[in-house]
Protein backbone atom coordinates (compact mmCIF):
# COMPACT_ATOMS: atom_id res chain seq x y z
CA UNK A 1 0.00 0.00 0.00
CA UNK A 2 1.19 3.52 -0.74
CA UNK A 3 2.05 5.81 2.16
CA UNK A 4 2.56 9.57 2.25
CA UNK A 5 6.14 10.71 2.57
CA UNK A 6 7.02 12.06 5.99
CA UNK A 7 8.07 15.66 6.27
CA UNK A 8 5.78 17.32 3.73
CA UNK A 9 2.17 17.41 2.61
CA UNK A 10 1.07 15.83 -0.65
CA UNK A 11 -0.73 18.57 -2.57
CA UNK A 12 -1.96 16.63 -5.58
CA UNK A 13 -0.45 13.15 -5.90
CA UNK A 14 2.87 11.40 -5.53
CA UNK A 15 3.70 8.31 -7.54
CA UNK A 16 5.71 5.27 -6.52
CA UNK A 17 7.08 2.84 -9.15
CA UNK A 18 8.61 -0.41 -7.99
CA UNK A 19 10.26 -3.13 -10.08
CA UNK A 20 10.92 -6.20 -7.96
CA UNK A 21 12.86 -8.93 -9.80
CA UNK A 22 12.24 -12.43 -8.50
CA UNK A 23 13.77 -15.76 -9.63
CA UNK A 24 10.97 -16.46 -12.14
CA UNK A 25 9.27 -13.10 -12.70
CA UNK A 26 9.35 -9.33 -12.39
CA UNK A 27 6.72 -7.66 -10.24
CA UNK A 28 5.81 -4.10 -11.25
CA UNK A 29 3.95 -1.92 -8.74
CA UNK A 30 2.36 1.48 -9.35
CA UNK A 31 1.11 3.37 -6.29
CA UNK A 32 -0.32 6.86 -5.98
CA UNK A 33 -0.41 8.75 -2.70
CA UNK A 34 -3.22 11.26 -3.07
CA UNK A 35 -3.70 14.70 -1.59
CA UNK A 36 -7.19 15.48 -0.19
CA UNK A 37 -8.41 17.23 -3.36
CA UNK A 38 -7.16 14.41 -5.59
CA UNK A 39 -8.81 11.83 -3.31
CA UNK A 40 -12.16 13.57 -3.73
CA UNK A 41 -11.68 13.76 -7.51
CA UNK A 42 -10.95 10.05 -7.83
CA UNK A 43 -13.67 9.03 -5.39
CA UNK A 44 -16.20 11.15 -7.28
CA UNK A 45 -15.19 9.49 -10.55
CA UNK A 46 -15.62 6.05 -8.95
CA UNK A 47 -19.01 6.92 -7.41
CA UNK A 48 -21.12 5.77 -10.35
CA UNK A 49 -24.46 5.77 -8.49
CA UNK A 50 -23.76 9.30 -7.17
CA UNK A 51 -24.78 8.47 -3.60
CA UNK A 52 -21.73 10.15 -2.08
CA UNK A 53 -20.06 6.90 -0.99
CA UNK A 54 -17.66 4.38 -2.53
CA UNK A 55 -18.46 0.68 -2.34
CA UNK A 56 -15.94 -2.10 -2.91
CA UNK A 57 -17.66 -2.92 -6.22
CA UNK A 58 -17.34 0.69 -7.39
CA UNK A 59 -13.69 0.76 -6.35
CA UNK A 60 -12.99 -2.50 -8.21
CA UNK A 61 -14.68 -1.18 -11.37
CA UNK A 62 -12.74 2.08 -11.24
CA UNK A 63 -9.43 0.30 -10.66
CA UNK A 64 -10.11 -2.14 -13.51
CA UNK A 65 -10.53 0.84 -15.84
CA UNK A 66 -7.34 2.39 -14.48
CA UNK A 67 -5.52 -0.88 -15.09
CA UNK A 68 -6.59 -0.90 -18.73
CA UNK A 69 -5.18 2.61 -19.05
CA UNK A 70 -1.89 1.60 -17.42
CA UNK A 71 -1.45 -1.12 -20.05
CA UNK A 72 -0.93 1.63 -22.66
CA UNK A 73 0.53 4.38 -20.45
CA UNK A 74 3.38 2.22 -19.11
CA UNK A 75 4.63 0.12 -22.07
CA UNK A 76 6.93 -2.66 -20.88
CA UNK A 77 9.72 -4.43 -22.77
CA UNK A 78 11.71 -7.57 -22.06
CA UNK A 79 14.94 -7.83 -24.07
CA UNK A 80 13.64 -5.33 -26.60
CA UNK A 81 10.32 -7.08 -27.16
CA UNK A 82 7.04 -5.46 -26.02
CA UNK A 83 5.10 -7.28 -23.31
CA UNK A 84 1.48 -6.46 -22.51
CA UNK A 85 1.14 -6.07 -18.75
CA UNK A 86 -2.02 -7.29 -17.04
CA UNK A 87 -2.64 -5.05 -14.04
CA UNK A 88 -4.35 -6.68 -11.06
CA UNK A 89 -4.35 -6.77 -7.24
CA UNK A 90 -6.13 -3.39 -7.01
CA UNK A 91 -6.18 -1.26 -3.88
CA UNK A 92 -8.15 1.92 -3.23
CA UNK A 93 -8.46 3.75 0.07
CA UNK A 94 -10.44 5.09 1.73
CA UNK A 95 -13.77 3.53 0.88
CA UNK A 96 -17.11 4.68 2.22
CA UNK A 97 -18.27 8.30 2.41
CA UNK A 98 -16.43 10.68 0.08
CA UNK A 99 -14.26 12.93 2.24
CA UNK A 100 -11.50 15.43 1.67
CA UNK A 101 -8.75 13.32 3.22
CA UNK A 102 -5.47 11.75 1.97
CA UNK A 103 -5.93 8.55 -0.01
CA UNK A 104 -4.11 5.99 -2.13
CA UNK A 105 -4.51 3.64 -5.09
CA UNK A 106 -2.26 0.81 -6.22
CA UNK A 107 -2.02 -1.91 -8.87
CA UNK A 108 0.42 -4.73 -9.56
CA UNK A 109 1.54 -6.49 -12.76
CA UNK A 110 3.64 -9.65 -13.01
CA UNK A 111 5.92 -10.60 -15.92
CA UNK A 112 7.17 -14.22 -16.18
CA UNK A 113 10.91 -14.43 -16.92
CA UNK A 114 13.04 -17.45 -17.91
CA UNK A 115 16.52 -18.00 -16.44
CA UNK A 116 19.39 -15.85 -17.70
CA UNK A 117 20.20 -12.19 -18.23
CA UNK A 118 17.34 -9.85 -19.12
CA UNK A 119 16.91 -6.17 -19.94
CA UNK A 120 13.63 -4.78 -18.61
CA UNK A 121 12.41 -1.39 -19.76
CA UNK A 122 9.33 0.58 -18.78
CA UNK A 123 8.45 3.69 -20.79
CA UNK A 124 6.77 6.39 -18.74
CA UNK A 125 3.75 7.54 -20.71
CA UNK A 126 1.66 8.61 -17.74
CA UNK A 127 0.79 12.28 -17.28
CA UNK A 128 3.79 13.13 -15.12
CA UNK A 129 2.66 16.76 -14.83
CA UNK A 130 -0.12 15.58 -12.50
CA UNK A 131 2.37 14.18 -9.96
CA UNK A 132 4.32 16.28 -7.50
CA UNK A 133 7.02 13.62 -7.44
CA UNK A 134 7.83 10.10 -8.65
CA UNK A 135 9.91 7.70 -6.55
CA UNK A 136 11.41 4.63 -8.26
CA UNK A 137 12.63 1.59 -6.35
CA UNK A 138 14.35 -1.40 -7.99
CA UNK A 139 14.62 -4.42 -5.69
CA UNK A 140 15.07 -8.14 -5.56
CA UNK A 141 13.53 -10.35 -2.91
CA UNK A 142 15.89 -13.28 -3.55
CA UNK A 143 19.67 -13.47 -3.22
CA UNK A 144 19.88 -15.73 -6.28
CA UNK A 145 18.88 -12.77 -8.49
CA UNK A 146 21.68 -10.38 -9.45
CA UNK A 147 20.80 -6.79 -10.29
CA UNK A 148 23.44 -5.75 -12.85
CA UNK A 149 22.37 -2.18 -13.58
CA UNK A 150 19.35 0.08 -13.21
CA UNK A 151 18.40 3.69 -13.64
CA UNK A 152 17.10 6.31 -16.02
CA UNK A 153 17.63 5.90 -19.75
CA UNK A 154 17.85 2.90 -22.07
CA UNK A 155 21.42 1.84 -21.21
CA UNK A 156 22.26 2.40 -17.51
CA UNK A 157 25.85 1.57 -16.60
CA UNK A 158 25.44 1.69 -12.84
CA UNK A 159 23.03 0.19 -10.35
CA UNK A 160 20.86 3.05 -9.16
CA UNK A 161 18.16 1.19 -7.30
CA UNK A 162 16.50 4.27 -5.77
CA UNK A 163 15.89 7.59 -7.48
CA UNK A 164 13.21 10.23 -7.85
CA UNK A 165 12.14 12.87 -10.36
CA UNK A 166 9.58 15.58 -10.88
CA UNK A 167 7.48 16.68 -13.84
CA UNK A 168 10.31 18.77 -15.31
CA UNK A 169 13.00 16.07 -15.44
CA UNK A 170 10.99 12.88 -16.02
CA UNK A 171 12.92 10.27 -18.06
CA UNK A 172 11.32 8.65 -21.09
CA UNK A 173 12.42 5.17 -20.04
CA UNK A 174 13.56 3.31 -16.92
CA UNK A 175 15.77 0.25 -17.43
CA UNK A 176 16.69 -2.70 -15.22
CA UNK A 177 19.28 -5.32 -16.18
CA UNK A 178 19.12 -8.48 -14.10
CA UNK A 179 20.48 -12.02 -14.10
CA UNK A 180 18.09 -14.77 -12.98
CA UNK A 181 19.24 -18.17 -11.69
CA UNK A 182 19.16 -21.28 -13.85
CA UNK A 183 20.23 -22.28 -17.34
CA UNK A 184 18.89 -20.04 -20.14
CA UNK A 185 16.65 -21.93 -22.60
CA UNK A 186 18.96 -21.21 -25.56
CA UNK A 187 21.96 -22.65 -23.74
CA UNK A 188 19.94 -25.68 -22.64
CA UNK A 189 18.79 -26.41 -26.20
CA UNK A 190 22.33 -25.95 -27.53
CA UNK A 191 23.57 -28.43 -24.96
CA UNK A 192 20.84 -30.90 -25.89
CA UNK A 193 21.53 -30.36 -29.59
CA UNK A 194 25.26 -30.79 -29.07
CA UNK A 195 24.72 -34.00 -27.14
CA UNK A 196 22.40 -35.32 -29.83
CA UNK A 197 24.90 -34.48 -32.54
CA UNK A 198 27.61 -36.31 -30.59
CA UNK A 199 25.42 -39.40 -30.28
CA UNK A 200 24.56 -39.34 -34.00
CA UNK A 201 28.22 -38.92 -34.91
CA UNK A 202 29.17 -41.86 -32.69
CA UNK A 203 26.47 -44.04 -34.26
CA UNK A 204 27.64 -43.03 -37.72
CA UNK A 205 31.23 -43.90 -36.90
CA UNK A 206 30.21 -47.27 -35.50
CA UNK A 207 28.18 -48.07 -38.64
CA UNK A 208 31.17 -47.14 -40.82
CA UNK A 209 33.46 -49.44 -38.83
CA UNK A 210 31.01 -52.33 -39.12
CA UNK A 211 30.68 -51.84 -42.87
CA UNK A 212 34.48 -51.79 -43.31
CA UNK A 213 34.80 -55.01 -41.32
CA UNK A 214 32.15 -56.68 -43.44
CA UNK A 215 33.86 -55.50 -46.62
Amino acid sequence: MAHAHLGHVVVRAERYLKIDVEPTQARVVVSLTLGPDETVRIQSAADTDRDGAITQAEADAYMAEWGRGLATELPFEVDGEPVTLVWAEPWMAPLGTIERVPGSVEMVARVPLPPGRHVLRVRDGMRVETFDRTDVNVTTSDSSVRLVAAGEGAEPRELTDRFAYGPQNAPEVITVIAELPGTPPTVKWLAIGGGGAFVLAAIGAWIAVVRRRRA
